[in-house]
């Protein structure tokens, strides 16, 4: 995962297994061959980035399940292996609903949903059949699922939801969208209901984001669910929905160290091949120190991230610190990255026919989700002192 030059050795292979391995190269494979860059182009004129039949093959070849547990038909695979996915992603400038709808609605489902919410909606997602967007955040930057302003209030047979959610990414392609919401009446339950995306009361606006994918504001009002909407049926979702979200955070920071390799790689080889008075620009020692600043930015952010996905399954103040401490280095470091290529490349590197630019693009959006570099400092911060309950 480590960035790649000439002689560098990718240290993190070390930990994985062969069958991690394996699935790395067919994800990088499968996306060279059927999401290249003319094709995502394409995609993005059409679908807003999307390209139904690449998300069908991965279906097909099981990565869509291969983190979900066995007994709901994935391969029960770890973190890792997610983490691998997602620098794939992150490396070939895919756009899909993968952290939306498996790493964070298929694994919620999976983890505390009951074995019939499981057995109608995990299949078709693990095929590519069935697309979940899971809309959390509220666009606050507060990011903490306690303080959700989506109200579910009861009843007759179920619940009408009324708030917005922002930032909801794959909405455009769902065929459902998960909600989180606090229960009206109960002292700050929270609940995650699976809607319909047609349901009566839902309403989305679809935008285009500065990578080219798109992002969502749905609008509830009074939207009524049945009781058997909320995942797990009446139990508190709130200690689960957190974990997701900070499983989410990591995986993203995994596709942002997966773009900034493909940036440090692509802006080397430039600098071996462009010349000026009469000599590469990858002579120059102004160049030479501002590439080898890419390179250690890339270290150290492959290096935090494996950190925070290794300690997703810590107590939970470990969790959140390792997660925080991530996002907040990933991000600054992933700006310099990117800016640093730009301004290498010079002109060219900004414009839409050199991937350079798509990649800036990509980490700026990294910055805005699931909490701000600033918020995550805030969060790390408060959890220095912090013990387990």
């Amino acid at each position: 995962m480590l960035c790649k030059g000439e002689g560098h050795m990718d240290v993190m292979d070390v930990t994985l297994s062969d069958e991690q391995r394996m699935l790395r190269d067919m994800v990088e494979r499968l996306t060279v061959e059927q999401y290249g860059f003319d094709v995502r182009q394409a995609a993005i004129r059409d679908h807003c980035g999307f390209h139904r039949p690449f998300w069908k093959e991965l279906g097909q070849l099981g990565v869509l399940g291969a983190t979900l547990p066995e007994d709901c038909g994935g391969s029960g695979a770890d973190h890792m292996t997610a983490m691998l996915i997602m620098s794939a992603f992150g490396k070939n400038l895919v756009i899909a609903p993968y952290l939306s709808t498996v790493i964070s609605a298929a694994a919620l489902l999976a983890r505390v949903g009951t074995t019939t919410q499981q057995a109608q909606y995990l299949p078709r997602v693990i095929e590519g059949d069935s697309i979940i967007a899971f809309a959390c955040e509220e666009g606050n930057d507060v990011a903490e699922v306690g303080q959700v302003k989506a109200l579910a209030s009861p009843a007759v047979g179920g619940f009408n939801i009324t708030g917005q959610k922002t930032g909801v990414v794959g909405g455009i392609w769902s065929d459902f969208v998960m909600v989180v919401a606090k229960i009206e009446g109960t002292g700050g339950t929270i609940g995650a209901f699976l809607l319909p995306v047609d349901t009566p009361g839902v309403e989305m606006n679809h935008a285009r984001t500065i990578d080219g994918g798109s992002t969502s504001t749905v609008h509830l009002q009074k939207a009524f669910v049945p009781s058997n909407a909320w995942i797990g049926e009446y139990h508190d979702n709130g200690e689960a929905v957190e974990r997701i979200c900070d499983e989410a955070t990591a995986m993203m920071c995994a596709d942002a160290v997966g773009s900034m390799e493909t940036l440090l790689g692509k802006t080397v080889e430039y600098a071996r091949t462009r010349i000026q008075f009469g000599a590469p620009i990858g002579k120059f020692q102004a160049l030479q120190h501002r590439m080898v600043d890419m390179l250690v930015g890339c270290e150290q952010s492959s290096s935090i991230t494996h950190h925070a996905v290794v300690q997703l399954n810590a107590d939970p103040v470990e969790r959140k610190r390792a997660v925080s401490a991530a996002k907040a280095l990933v991000g600054r470091v992933g700006r310099m990255v990117a800016q640093s290529a730009v301004q290498i490349h010079g002109g060219i590197g900004t414009t839409d026919e050199l991937d350079v630019s798509h990649h800036f693009r990509r980490i700026e959006t990294f910055n805005f989700r699931f909490g701000t570099t600033d918020r995550h400092i805030r969060r790390y911060a408060d959890l220095l002192d912090s013990r387990e309950p």
